[in-house]
C-alpha cells in the first residue's frame, strides 16, 4: 500500500504545520496561539482543496519547500508564486492534482514573504492543547519541518473540480503598506508629534523580523509627562512601564523601535503598547518583507469589528472560489 505522505526533499525557510485560528485559549499562560500569519491566504487555500477553512496546512517563509509525493493528492498553492510540479510552472491560487512520483518546488515567494500549501484532507498531525499549530521558538506543537521528514496526509482525495481563487479576493499590497490599529494602553503616553510620528509616519521593516516580531526603523517618536516623570519602579526609559501585557497585534515600543507582534509573539514584558494592529489587517502583517515600507492608521473599534466581518465574509463567499467547467 502506498504510503499518503509528502517527502521533504528540502525544507525551504521557517516552513511549518499551522491550523486557524491556532492554540486559542493559553495566551493567560504565555502560550501564543501561532497558525497563519497570512489567514487570508492559509483559509482561501484550503477552500480550494475543498477542507474546512482551518485545516492543517503548510505555510512557508520567503523560499518554499520541495516535496515529493507517495499517494495522489489534489492541491494548492497560495501565495508565493514560483512553484512548479516536475518543472512545469504552477500558477498560485489555483487547484492541481499531485501524482505520486511528482515533485512539487513551491519556489521563491515573489510578492510578499509567505506562501500556503493546502492538500486536500489536510495534514495528518497530533494535536497539542487542542490544535497542530506550530510555535518552534517555544517548541510547543514541534518544530519547523526538515530535509527527510514525511508530512502525513490525514484524508487524502484527488480528482476534484479545478478551483481558483477570483482575482480580487486577495488584494495587491501598495508601497507603502497601510495597516489598520487602534488606540492600545499606553497610547497617551505619547505627546501630539509622537502619536503623529507612529500613526501616519513611514516606517520600513527590518531583517530582523520573524514570526514573534516585526521590528520597523523610521521616524523618532516623542513622548508625553507621564512617560517620563514616572515611578522609577517603571524603568529609565519612556517605553519602560512595569511588566505589563500584551495584545496580539500589539505594536510594542522599544525605545526608538517598534514591533508588531504578531501570532508567535511573547504575551507581556515591559514595554508599552501605544496601538494594536486589528485583527483583519494582521495578514497584511503576514506578507511584509524586509525593506517593506508601511503607513499606521488609526481606526476606531466599531470600525474594526467591521473590518473583520467584511474579512470573514470576503472568505466565505462562494464567489471567491471559481471552479472552472469541466472539459
Amino acid at each position: 500500500m502506498v504510503s499518503a505522505r509528502l517527502e521533504v526533499m528540502h525544507p525551504g525557510l521557517q516552513s511549518t504545520i499551522q491550523d486557524w485560528p491556532g492554540r486559542v485559549g493559553f495566551w493567560r499562560v504565555g502560550i501564543p496561539p501561532s497558525g497563519p500569519m497570512d489567514e487570508l491566504s492559509f483559509r482561501l487555500a484550503n477552500r480550494l482543496v475543498g477542507n474546512a477553512e482551518g485545516a492543517p496546512g503548510l505555510e512557508f517563509q520567503f523560499l518554499g519547500p520541495k516535496l515529493r509525493a507517495h499517494a495522489d493528492v489534489d492541491i494548492a498553492v497560495v501565495g508565493g508564486g514560483a512553484s512548479t510540479v516536475d518543472g512545469v510552472p504552477l500558477p498560485a491560487g489555483i487547484t492541481t492534482t499531485l501524482r505520486v512520483g511528482q515533485v512539487l518546488d513551491c519556489g521563491g515567494v515573489r510578492e510578499g514573504a509567505r506562501g500556503y500549501l493546502a492538500v486536500a484532507g489536510g495534514f495528518a498531525k497530533a494535536l497539542v492543547l487542542g490544535s497542530v499549530a506550530t510555535f518552534p521558538r517555544g517548541g510547543v506543537g514541534g518544530v519547523a519541518i526538515a530535509a527527510g521528514d514525511v508530512l502525513e496526509f490525514a484524508a487524502p482525495r484527488s480528482g476534484g473540480p479545478l478551483r481558483r481563487v477570483a482575482p480580487e479576493v486577495i488584494p495587491a499590497m501598495a508601497d507603502p503598506t497601510t495597516i489598520e490599529v487602534t488606540a492600545g494602553p499606553h497610547f497617551d503616553w505619547l505627546d501630539h508629534s509622537g502619536a503623529e510620528a507612529l500613526v501616519g509616519g513611514t516606517w520600513t521593516v527590518s531583517s530582523q523580523s520573524d514570526r514573534t516580531g516585526i521590528r520597523l526603523a523610521g521616524p523618532k517618536v516623542g513622548f508625553a509627562a507621564r512617560a517620563r516623570d514616572k515611578a522609577p519602579e517603571n524603568g529609565p526609559d519612556p517605553t519602560n512601564v512595569i511588566n505589563t501585557g500584551y495584545a496580539i497585534g500589539g505594536v510594542n515600543l522599544c525605545g526608538d523601535t517598534p514591533i508588531i507582534l504578531p501570532v508567535d509573539g511573547p504575551s507581556q514584558g515591559g514595554f508599552i503598547t501605544p496601538v494594536v494592529v486589528v485583527s483583519a489587517a494582521l495578514w497584511k502583517v503576514g506578507q511584509l518583507r524586509p525593506n517593506r515600507r508601511l503607513v499606521f492608521r488609526r481606526i476606531g473599534i466599531d470600525a474594526a469589528i467591521a473590518m473583520r466581518t467584511a474579512l470573514d465574509r470576503r472568505v466565505a463567499d462562494p464567489a471567491a472560489i471559481i471552479t472552472e467547467p469541466a472539459p
